[in-house]
């Protein structure tokens, strides 16, 4: 089957209920199958809906942001990290490498930062309401770069029909 470009809303709440993350009604979500560019269980589900179809479902931490891994946390001295002020809930890249994993602050005790590259919802059920607003075949430049485009062919907008990336 041909890859896909599906458009999406969606609202994302734990298990008490409360929001973490959703879209705005002008701003659906866009993504490439196959592109990686949203957790599995997700696209899993996605892939299965049809243009204009709703569900509710539950993303469990395997196919989520997977598990809590404790060999994550780390301490660090306040000097090694690039802020005067550091704070708790503070995140920080942990590299100068664009992939270089992110890391947050969890606890400060004088010069001793503890950081967690664990992602905040590793762990967790992750309960979705989902919309699907548009899905359509995937353009060839789309594939061949890995990502969905703008209208008109680029993905930097300007009307550029090739978006230059690589």
């Amino acid at each position: 089957m041909a890859q896909q470009v599906i458009g999406f809303h969606f609202t994302l709440k734990n298990k008490a209920g409360d929001v973490l993350d959703r879209t705005v009604p002008e701003s659906p979500l866009s993504f490439l199958e196959g592109s990686g560019a949203i957790i599995d269980g997700l696209e899993e589900e996605l892939s299965k809906m049809s243009e204009g179809e709703t569900a509710e479902v539950i993303v469990r931490p395997e196919k989520g942001y997977g598990f809590r891994d404790e060999s994550q946390v780390d301490i660090v001295s306040k000097s090694k990290l690039p802020a005067e002020e550091i704070n708790v809930g503070d995140f920080f890249q942990a590299g100068s490498d664009q992939h270089a994993p992110v890391v947050q602050v969890v606890q400060v005790d004088g010069d001793d930062v503890t950081l967690d590259a664990n992602h905040p919802l590793a762990g967790v059920d992750l309960f979705f309401y989902l919309e699907v607003v548009e899905k359509r075949p995937a353009m060839p430049e789309e594939i061949s770069h890995g990502h969905v485009h703008n209208e008109g062919g680029s993905c930097g907008g300007g009307g550029n029909s090739s978006c230059g990336c690589q």
